[in-house]
């Protein structure tokens, strides 16, 4: 098979031997620098060499990372279960054409088989031969590459059958290469047959790109160009490796021009899926223009412009908020395996902010081991360049994404970010929530007023619906009826449409205010308006929802709040009353409403925590209960947490909604 497919007149010998002694392509690192990156990578973050190689003790030792479990066990199996979900207990037959391969959603998440095989953790072994020069590391992963190509017959098998993830683990296994190449494990009968399974690979891509009903595409295509880009730029000597570079660029721009917002905002409703696209874009721009190619302005404006986007979302402690669908998925992981935080997305800053020349992006990066690993390996040594200290964190206030339909306000150590997208992918909703006009909020630089996530996709469809419905996002439900029906886990009937009427920045305060017609389906029709005030000197959040139509609703308003925070009735006395009074009043002024809402003395609810917390203060309407819901902070965990639940029967025009303050 090699033979065939080298662009080679000799034999397949020689060939392979021309393939190892080759000086070009470039990866992102030469095999020469590696020293010197490995000594700035230690001086940077001291301490690093050691950690590198005890992660890969753990793995060369049967430890791997797997979706909800930071570390499984898999000592027990005779070889690497590839076909199972070991979370689960769940084994697919690898003699089954990918195409007729079942999925037992009550039973097992294929995810698992998926993430394992992925093989994310083959840059860690890398880095750790690179480090030591140790062969167990270089033979670990030849190893289980051996291992893979022996139990997964190309085309059969749970592991063929997601395109997307064919491409992930052909991008890791040309990382781990790339690392091992000089190692004794190394064999040219290695090379042989990891080239012929690169082949598969390539093939692979080529004839099942991921095109969904009406032509849509979605990040899963974004993978499978990227994967193209990849084996094309690297294997040059293949025959197709052209034509995959060429459709893999191709693909991708036509992805960045239809899938991202003018904004930089990535069309799939989810902040983790931007992360991942944005991971895809970068990383095959880097590779591609690293070996001659171009690709358009347009490209880069606009991948810089989602760079742009993460270092407004990203929060004062570095978290991303979960807006939308979450399965932690990453395109590679270049650092702390182990130990990395789904929801830190700043890697990405500190890598855009060397490829684009954008110290805001670098600043904004800052020091967390991820971000300054993932960016040595990506951008090479001068990513390493220190911030000065002086400047810190770039100064970052409030900005509306309004292509994008999101909206971050921001002052200090307070920022939110609220939802007025549309349903996104082309009307699909294949990772949209029913999250119109909710938000996440964070006070004083911890998590507040969260989302809550995602948890399962298709193991648990229970599950997966109450995580999608409106009831699990800060806004409202009227009526019990969902702002959009949700008639398969990945799918959502687009009823709901935004209609932002007011964005306005200050010096004191913010004002956002917006309307959905998720409602006017109704026996009595109606939309929710939301108006939210951010005050900045004191903090102040002030919500301020109201229905537009005719008829008596019954309306609850929800408040999900972190798991730390425990909730308690505030006692306050008469003049902090006086004082909230007052707030509301100053920020009402920046509405156009006939008079300030009231708010209802001696209903404050205390939402604190070990470091602080916040009142929530409800206006004088309806009833008051503090329930127990659930977060999930991660693919596949779920923890319990407090929720406020504001409910009653609301007649159209009437303003209900609460203040929040620091307690």
């Amino acid at each position: 098979m090699v033979r065939k497919s080298l662009a080679t007149t000799g034999d397949a010998e020689a060939a392979v031997a021309a393939f190892r002694s080759r000086t070009g392509p470039h990866f992102f690192f030469s095999r020469a620098e590696t020293p010197r990156l490995v000594d700035a990578l230690e001086t940077s973050l001291p301490g690093w060499s050691a950690r590198t190689l005890a992660y890969a003790d753990r793995i060369t030792e049967g430890a791997v990372r797997l979706l909800s479990e930071d570390e499984v066990d898999l000592r027990a199996y005779a070889s690497m279960p590839w076909q199972q979900d070991v979370l689960n207990d769940f084994r697919w037959d690898a003699k089954t054409f990918y195409r007729r391969v079942p999925v037992p959603y009550d039973r097992a998440d294929m995810k698992v088989p998926w993430e394992l095989a992925r093989c994310q953790h083959f840059t860690t072994l890398g880095f750790a031969y690179r480090v030591s020069r140790d062969e167990r590391y270089a033979r670990a992963l030849v190893a289980q590459i051996d291992d893979f190509i022996a139990h997964n017959p190309v085309g059969y098998g749970i592991n063929w059958v997601s395109t997307m993830d064919v491409a992930i683990r052909a991008a890791n296994w040309l990382w781990g290469y790339e690392l091992v190449a000089d190692a004794e494990s190394v064999t040219d009968a290695f090379v042989t047959r990891l080239l012929a399974s690169f082949v598969a690979h390539g093939r692979h891509i080529e004839e099942n790109i991921s095109v969904y009903e009406g032509g849509i595409t979605t990040n899963h295509t974004v993978a499978d160009y990227a994967g193209l880009v990849y084996l094309g730029v690297m294997l040059p000597e293949l025959h197709q490796s052209e034509h995959w570079t060429e459709t893999g660029i191709a693909g991708l721009c036509e992805c960045m021009r239809t899938h991202t917002s003018e904004d930089g905002v990535d069309y799939e409703n989810s902040l983790s899926y931007h992360r991942l696209v944005t991971e895809m874009y970068l990383g095959a721009l880097v590779l591609a223009e690293g070996n001659g190619r171009v690709f358009p302005p347009e490209y880069r404006s606009r991948l810089e412009r989602m760079i742009e986007f993460v270092m407004y979302y990203t929060t004062p402690d570095g978290r991303a908020p979960l807006v939308g669908d979450s399965d932690d998925g990453r395109w590679h992981v270049l650092g702390d395996y182990f130990g990395w935080e789904p929801s830190d997305h700043r890697s990405l800053l500190r890598a855009g902010g060397f490829v684009f020349a954008r110290p805001d992006f670098t600043q904004a990066g800052g020091e967390s081991d991820l971000a300054i690993e993932e960016a040595a390996w990506l951008a090479g040594v001068a990513a390493l360049a220190d911030v000065p200290p002086s400047h810190g964190p770039p100064t970052l206030e409030s900005r509306g994404f309004p292509a994008g339909g999101r909206y971050v306000l921001r002052h200090g150590n307070h920022h939110a970010l609220v939802c007025a997208d549309d349903v996104g992918t082309r009307g699909f909703g294949n990772h949209k929530h029913n999250d119109f006009l909710s938000y996440e909020l964070t006070v004083n630089g911890r998590a507040t007023v969260v989302d809550c996530g995602s948890y399962l996709y298709l193991r648990d469809r229970e599950a997966r619906t109450a995580f999608r419905s409106t009831r699990s996002h800060n806004t409202l439900l009227v009526d019990g009826a969902e702002q959009n029906e949700m008639p398969d886990p990945f799918r959502m009937d687009p009823r709901a449409r935004v209609t932002v009427r007011e964005w306005r920045t200050g010096e004191h305060a913010d004002v956002f205010d917006a309307s959905h017609t998720g409602y006017v389906t109704l026996p009595s029709s109606v939309r929710h308006r939301r108006r939210v005030v951010f005050g900045k000197e004191p903090f102040a959040w002030l919500v301020v929802d109201s229905l537009e139509g005719e008829g008596e609703h019954a309306v609850e308003s929800y408040v999900h709040l972190s798991p730390d925070l425990t909730v308690t009735a505030a006692t306050q006395p008469l003049a902090r009353q006086s004082q909230l009074d007052a707030t509301v009043a100053r920020l009402a002024d920046e509405l156009t409403l006939d008079r300030p809402p009231a708010l209802r003395h001696g209903a404050a609810l205390s939402c604190a925590g070990s470091d602080g917390g916040v009142l929530v203060v409800p206006f004088d309407w309806g009833l008051v209960s503090v329930d127990t819901g659930w977060v999930a902070p991660r693919y596949g965990r779920r923890v319990q947490a407090p929720v406020i639940r504001l409910h009653g029967a609301l007649s159209a025009g009437t303003l209900i909604g609460y203040l929040i303050v620091a307690a």
